[in-house]
This record gives structure tokens, sequence and C-alpha cells, in this order.
């Protein structure tokens, strides 16, 4: 009988602690600032895959706020006010009368934001790093990270850039969650650099650009550090219209 009693404590043990990890679902989306691949502005659009796909979190790249381009519309806080999630914008230039930039999407609040300013060529389009603290439910926290590297064809600015993020968080106590259009193929030394501090949740998926017949993969999800995370299946989603670029999403679970 204490042999049972035993094992049934050891049993219940177990699945107190599981209970407490933390999943959290996350996506990674480049809007093409809310232009479809009919060449027509279509925001409802992003937001629909947003709403199917219900994340916690999502990182947004090619994100206008106010700008000529897009109407005057500020993107983000649209799409906050369709999927009732906080909002942080990150501005990496001016343009056409407002800003250009990525944003995050967050179910849980936001504590402290920062923008991070990435190291661009002289002639390169400026590119920066959103970075939010968010609170999970309980007492856990978080960084999220947002961000698009360099579309250049010459990789030197997106080294710097990875580079500058690898350095930033390689001694981070406090989980990341790092996401973003890279403009760089799984074997690109950028992606290793990155390696080196993070773990690739979306290893496993395949390309994400062009969005009708993708050919390579831009846009991933990573964990750090390693020891902190356990990464579920990740998966392309199908969306052919909505942007240039198809989402990424993956479920993560944070280990306490």
């Amino acid at each position: 009988m204490k042999r049972m009693l035993l094992i049934t404590a050891v049993i219940l043990s177990g699945f107190c602690l599981n209970a407490q990890n933390q999943k959290i679902k996350v996506l990674t989306y480049n809007i093409h600032h809310g232009e479809n691949t009919r060449q027509e502005l279509d925001l409802k659009g992003i937001a629909n895959v947003i709403l199917a796909t219900n994340p916690d979190l999502v990182a947004l790249q090619e994100v206008d706020s106010v700008t000529g381009r897009s109407k005057g519309a500020d993107q983000l806080k649209e799409l906050a006010a369709i999927t009732g999630m906080y909002t942080y914008f990150v501005k990496a230039t001016d343009f056409d009368g407002g800003g250009y930039g990525t944003g995050v999407l967050s179910r849980f609040p936001i504590q402290n934001n920062i923008t991070l300013p990435l190291p661009s060529g002289k002639d390169s389009e400026p590119r920066a790093a959103g970075i939010v603290t968010v609170q999970l439910p309980g007492d856990s926290v978080i960084h999220f990270v947002t961000t698009h590297f360099d579309a250049g064809k010459r990789s030197n600015d997106r080294i710097a850039q990875a580079n500058t993020l690898a350095n930033y968080f390689k001694t981070a106590q406090t989980p990341v969650i790092f996401c973003g259009d890279l403009n760089a193929p799984p074997a690109s030394k950028e992606i290793k650099i990155l390696k080196q501090v993070f773990t690739d949740a979306t290893h496993q998926v395949g390309p994400t650009f062009p969005s009708d017949t993708p050919k390579v993969k831009l846009d991933y999800i990573f964990l750090a550090p390693k020891a902190r995370w356990n990464a579920g299946e990740a998966k392309v989603i199908e969306e052919t219209v909505a942007s240039d670029h198809r989402p990424v999403i993956c479920e993560v679970e944070l280990v306490k």
C-alpha cells in the first residue's frame, strides 16, 4: 500500500511540474505594408490570418504607420482594434510622411519596450529590432523580439545585424523569443551566427517566400536559452494572397 501511495505521489508531482510550464503560440509574418499579391491594400486580410491562427504573440515586419503609401492608416493600431491585442510599433525609418518598420501584437501586457537600432551600410535602408518585455499569466516574464534584416544582395549588413543581436542576448537571463524576416536562407552565415545563441524552432519548416510559390525560407522563430524552451511543431501557413510572404507559426513551451 505504501509503495502504491509513493508511486501515485511521484506521478502527481510530475503532473504538477508539467502544469507549471507555459505554452505560447507565436506567429511571425511579413505583411508587405498591408498590400496583397493583387497590389491591393487589404489589412483585413492580414487580420484574418491572425484571427484564424489565434496566436499569443505576433511579430510583424514591413509595417506602415500613417504613411501616404498606406493612405494614412496606423496599421498596427488597426490590427490591434480587430484582434484586441497590445501593441508596440518599431520605427526603423521615416517614410512617405510617416514611419516604417516592424511591430508586435501581444495578448499579454507589455511591461517595457525598446527599439534597438541595427547596423546598416551607408546606402542601406535603416533597420531596427523591437524588444518588448511581456508578463505571462502567473509570474513569468519573457522578452519578445521582432526584426527585419537587410534585403540587399550582399550579406555584410545582415551579418552585422545578426552579430549585434547575438551579442545582445548571449548573456540574457530572461527567456527570449526572437522572430523575423531575416532575408537569409538556413545555410547562410547570418543564421549560423544566430544559432550560436538561439535555437531555431522553425528548423523543419520549408520555404516561406514568395507566397504564391515559395522557394526560400526567410522567416524564423528563434528561442534562447535552449534549456528554458521546448518547441512544438512549426508550420508555414498556406496563405498565398494576403502578403508576398507566408506566415509561420509555432507553439513553444516555457520550462519553469
